[in-house]
């Protein structure tokens, strides 16, 4: 069969079932080798981590950077290198100041609370095994298992919470992981110093790579991909942020209030969860109830309708106001980059899959637009 004598709707229908089945064939592969494909991007990232921890400040530092040089210092008489100079160092002593103030403040209280709920935590497991004993009507088998379950569970926890908080001198000082990560956070600090600081230079050398090694076409696709990228990446970072941090303090704010256990503890799986997208207020919204329904069952029910309600002012107010449309994506393409992410690369996936994929959403749209603009296809004859 000659492909030039077939007529052109045939061409364009063999061209759409070839790509098709070519997607269906890749997304087939993905699922199948997940745990290879994650094993492998995991030792990417580790070997990138002060890049990628550069890269986190940068989205974090940049637009306080750019307040400050635009705004707080557009009255001051300097040149424009010593202005960027005052401007990063701004950005880098409020940095400084939010961490000293974290650990600090919350950082005690979030251990005394630990110590607390270790301490308490033989009681706990005492209290869930005589829920599992009053229940009427289950069956002996089940019984045994729920509690040998409970038992199993309960002592690998109070195993891995007592290990952490006793050897807390120990590892600080000796671990080689945690001296490791500490590293990886000061090289990345400097890092983030020296693109903030020549933020044009780097743009313009990127910028000359890309227009040299390719052609105009492709290097102009190139740089609107970057573009695209670092924009989506930056509002989703920074305002995802100040969002998840104005609702831990929140949280912290009215869970003293209403004089609820564990408050800081709380506070913190709600604010560092709340990172996460939609599925986020659930993952930490459910071990927090579970702990304060064994020690206060009235107070488990008071924490839940807080939670109901600080998600719906987050989820209505708080958070359309700092992130405004920094994804762009409908929910349920936010469930799937959730899922999907969360599959591969575990808690990290389950945040950075909707940025990349809401780039990925982006580029499909506007191609799917510019072919329906060039068939003259209206939406509203579909």
């Amino acid at each position: 069969m000659d492909f030039k004598n077939l007529k052109d709707e045939t061409k364009e229908m063999i061209k759409a079932l070839a790509i098709s089945g070519s997607l269906i064939v890749l997304f087939y592969v993905l699922i199948n080798n997940l745990k290879p494909i994650a094993s492998v991007l995991m030792s990417s990232l580790s070997a990138m981590a002060p890049f990628l921890i550069g890269l986190i400040f940068v989205f974090l530092l940049e637009p306080v950077r750019r307040m400050a040089e635009e705004k707080w210092l557009v009255n001051l008489k300097a040149e424009p290198r010593a202005k960027r100079k005052l401007a990063v160092t701004i950005a880098m002593v409020v940095c400084l100041l939010c961490l000293f103030a974290f650990f600090m403040i919350l950082i005690p209280q979030l251990m005394s609370s630990l110590r607390i709920f270790i301490g308490s935590f033989d009681s706990y497991v005492a209290t869930l095994r005589n829920m599992i004993d009053s229940l009427d009507g289950i069956d002996q088998n089940v019984e045994a298992a729920l509690i040998e379950a409970l038992n199993t569970t309960g002592s690998k926890l109070l195993e891995w919470l007592t290990g952490a908080e006793g050897g807390l001198v120990q590892i600080l000082s000796y671990s080689v992981s945690v001296l490791k990560g500490v590293m990886n956070f000061f090289i990345g600090l400097i890092i983030a110093l020296y693109i903030l600081l020549d933020e044009e230079r780097f743009k313009l050398q990127i910028k000359k790579l890309i227009y040299g090694l390719m052609d105009r076409k492709r290097a102009d696709s190139t740089m609107h991909l970057l573009r695209l990228t670092m924009r989506t990446f930056n509002s989703f970072i920074f305002g995802k942020a100040i969002d998840s941090l104005l609702i831990g303090f929140i949280c912290w704010i009215c869970c003293m209030v209403m004089r609820m256990p564990y408050g800081p503890l709380i506070s913190v799986v709600v604010g560092v969860t709340n990172m996460i997208p939609v599925f986020g207020p659930f993952i930490g919204a459910v071990p927090c109830i579970l702990i304060l329904l064994i020690i206060n069952p009235i107070k488990a029910l008071e924490f839940s309708v807080f939670i109901l309600i600080l998600q719906q002012i987050d989820g209505n107010i708080i958070g359309p106001r700092i992130l405004g449309d920094a994804v762009g994506l409908p929910t349920l393409w936010v469930m799937f980059a959730i899922i999907v992410g969360g599959a591969m690369l575990g808690i990290v996936g389950m945040f950075v899959g909707v940025p990349i994929f809401s780039v990925v959403y982006a580029l499909v749209r506007d191609y799917c637009y510019g072919q329906l603009k060039e068939k003259d296809v209206s939406f509203l004859n579909l």
